[in-house]
């Protein structure tokens, strides 16, 4: 992608510099890379979580995520209807706790997706019941040839709603 400039205008040095750099990131190499993504789950807030959502007598909808009424939610149902609501946009769920592969765009709809879950209601008003600073999971994403795994730095929520992914 060129920087726009008029007709016939030369291009400066650093609209050079980004034309040469752009060719050597082309396409065919981005789209070798494969992404994983990982959730590490906090096992205390996941339970303080789901004895919030079972016990949750709000007029707050369950999410169309949860499989599970309100009362019958466990942490393993908790977690694998998260895992689902992901996967959903992902290239696959390799294991109970992992997307993998996910292409570049995939990748994105995830952490897109993590914001959502985020922001539901339903979520928040249970988060609301948990300790001050405690989440739920956290966010490693994974990426392949060269091995490398960096723990994913989203920006917080807008006030009020409290973090849920970090």
């Amino acid at each position: 992608m060129e920087p726009m400039r008029r007709p016939g205008e030369v291009p400066t040095g650093y609209e050079n510099w980004t034309i040469n750099e752009t060719a050597l990131l082309a396409e065919s190499i981005v789209e070798t890379i494969v992404f994983g993504v990982t959730l590490q789950w906090n096992i205390k807030s996941v339970r303080d979580f789901v004895k919030a959502a079972n016990a949750c007598k709000t007029d707050e909808k369950l999410p169309v995520w949860l499989s599970q009424p309100r009362g019958q939610i466990t942490e393993q149902v908790f977690k694998s209807d998260v895992m689902a609501c992901l996967a959903e946009v992902a290239g696959g769920q390799a294991r109970e706790n992992d997307l993998a592969p996910n292409t570049l765009q995939q990748n994105f709809n995830i952490s897109k997706r993590l914001g959502h879950l985020e922001d539901d209601s339903f979520v928040q008003s249970c988060m609301a019941k948990l300790d001050a600073g405690s989440c739920l999971a956290a966010v490693f994403v994974r990426h392949e040839p060269a091995f490398g795994i960096e723990h994913v730095r989203t920006s917080p929520p807008l006030p009020p709603n409290r973090r849920v992914f970090y």
